[in-house]
């Protein structure tokens, strides 16, 4: 019975270090995933540059509604035109 005992004491301690050695790594692995995480001048130039892009499109669809004349054509001209 004691060598039973001690056997299932050695596979739940096995266990448990293979549980702390699985949760270490995960530890460094999320340090160093926050070592590559961008700053907060890269996050604030995006966030400028998405308003730019989003006032830029908001003003091409302003003048695309204002209905700009069309191009002149010269197509009467060159065919026949004189």
């Amino acid at each position: 019975m004691m060598g039973l005992d001690l056997y299932v004491a050695e596979m739940i301690m096995d266990a448990r270090v293979g549980e702390a050695l699985h949760a270490a790594e995960e530890r460094r692995l999320l340090r160093a995933a926050r070592l590559v995480r961008r700053g907060w001048l890269f996050r604030q130039r995006c966030w400028l540059l998405c308003q730019l892009g989003h006032l830029l499109i908001a003003l091409g669809q302003r003048l695309r509604d204002l209905g700009l004349p069309e191009p002149l054509s010269l197509e009467g001209e060159l065919t026949g035109g004189s």
